[in-house]
């Protein structure tokens, strides 16, 4: 029924296909972190390797499959190549460019204020987190909220979560009151 050749082509489609969603992923998870390394440094070499390696793997596979599968990988390949200079240049520019500032202890997880720098051509940011070690050296992470423009918060902790407040008025991005947030002791459940 399904010549060696069909088969083939069948092969480098799934493969592609599971590349590209592995891509879509790794993007979202980028936005929206559910799991890092407790290190900086690890999360810089796994997202710049899976940033690079995901979508040229993808376009490989591709190549194996068959006349239309090689020219839809060689027509992706030229904007691929944009895309890599531009995670290169990315990647390099931005070390150091996220910085804890405010922590606080919450029920066996903690609450973390990170400081976004985007460099000369944008203004600072928060960005909250609640943060619980799954095993050594790995974090299940859940972003609460960020604030752009910002340059500091505080956060208390309460019986039910965290209170924000910006008593500098240092937030253009903050509402000027103190703002609670309910928050989850396994931080998803």
């Amino acid at each position: 029924m399904w010549g060696g050749d069909s088969r083939k082509i069948l092969s480098g489609w799934k493969a592609a296909g599971v590349l590209f969603a592995a891509t879509a992923l790794f993007f979202w998870q980028l936005r929206n972190p559910v799991i890092r390394f407790s290190s900086t440094i690890a999360n810089d070499v796994l997202g710049f390797t899976l940033a690079i390696g995901l979508p040229w793997l993808a376009v490989i596979s591709l190549l194996r499959a068959g006349r239309w599968a090689k020219a839809f990988a060689v027509a992706a390949g030229v904007p691929l190549l944009l895309y890599s200079g531009v995670v290169f240049l990315g990647i390099f520019t931005m070390s150091g460019s996220f910085d804890r500032f405010a922590e606080r202890a919450w029920k066996g997880s903690r609450v973390v204020l990170y400081l976004t720098n985007g460099g000369a051509t944008t203004d600072f940011g928060v960005v909250i987190r609640q943060e619980r070690v799954m095993l050594a050296g790995i974090l299940l992470v859940r972003r609460i909220e960020d604030f752009y423009p910002c340059q500091s918060l505080e956060v208390k902790s309460t019986d039910e979560g965290i209170e924000i407040s910006d008593p500098s008025s240092s937030c253009k991005g903050f509402s000027g009151r103190n703002k609670g947030y309910r928050l989850k002791s396994f931080v998803y459940f």
